[in-house]
């Protein structure tokens, strides 16, 4: 079991899930809302996974995630392939008629692209303070503005970028001591606690929000926010090196309210 769960985490499935279960509880009242949610989730797994198999050629991990790929990059490399292929088949067949999506859908796809391949010295995750921001756009982008374009509809933009940039954070905790040091990651600037801080600060505008700016959905947020608080209270109590993936549960717990409220 402990195999099972270490390998969904790091081929990236458990973020898929939430991610699906997030984005459909957000559009679930528009036409195709499913298969904008499973697009995401599945373009989730192949391109997380194409970045891991790329960083393991380049040896850019590391050396306990080098060694699990080196592991099982056969089953890496079929999944990265079966769902960007799935991915495009469900952005063809439901989305391909909608022309204005296509510029900067491929905007974004380049951006992903060159987060991880090199042009002279740099891919664009290793220019100094870009790479939380850049990730932060695109899944804004892909998240809500996307959304909007398809669907005609922006749902909870604020409380969601708040939410969003919290859980970015612990991902670059994760890598503080792996990441080049003129990265210049926010963990690496600030350190683990005011990063933690810097958590919670985003957290409490979060709740704040919610409670000035009240909707329908405003206890949903206010769970969410609540939730991603109290983890930063108990980091020490967690393994550093999973802490994320808790904090990632944040949009399973996000959507999963917003599906049950829908009933």
């Amino acid at each position: 079991m402990r195999t099972f769960i270490e390998y969904a985490i790091r081929s990236h499935f458990h973020l898929a899930f939430f991610c699906f279960v997030y984005v459909y509880g957000l559009y679930q009242s528009n036409t195709y809302s499913w298969a904008y949610a499973l697009m995401f989730s599945l373009g989730i797994m192949g391109i997380y996974n194409f970045h891991r198999l790329w960083k393991y050629q380049t040896k850019d991990l590391p050396d306990y995630i080098f060694y699990w790929v080196s592991k099982n990059k056969s089953s890496l490399l079929f999944i990265a392939i079966t769902s960007s292929f799935a991915t495009l088949f469900l952005y063809l067949k439901y989305f391909g008629h909608l022309n204005n999506i296509h510029l900067p859908t491929c905007v974004a796809v380049i951006l992903s692209f060159l987060y991880v391949y090199r042009l002279r010295s740099y891919n664009l995750r290793e220019v100094p303070y870009l790479k939380i921001f850049l990730v932060f756009v695109i899944w804004f982008f892909l998240l809500h503005y996307l959304p909007y374009l398809i669907f005609n509809t922006f749902i909870n933009p604020i409380e969601g970028a708040l939410l969003l940039f919290a859980i970015l954070i612990p991902s670059d905790m994760k890598d503080v001591t792996y990441d080049p040091k003129d990265m210049r990651t926010i963990p690496q600037l600030i350190g683990i606690k005011r990063s933690l801080t810097l958590i919670q600060i985003i957290v409490i505008s979060g709740l704040l929000y919610s409670l000035i700016v009240p909707s329908m959905n405003t206890y949903i947020w206010l769970t969410g926010f609540s939730y991603l608080f109290t983890l930063t209270l108990f980091y020490k109590k967690f393994n550093p090196q999973y802490f994320f993936t808790w904090i990632d549960l944040g949009f399973f717990i996000v959507g999963l309210s917003l599906l049950w409220h829908s009933f």
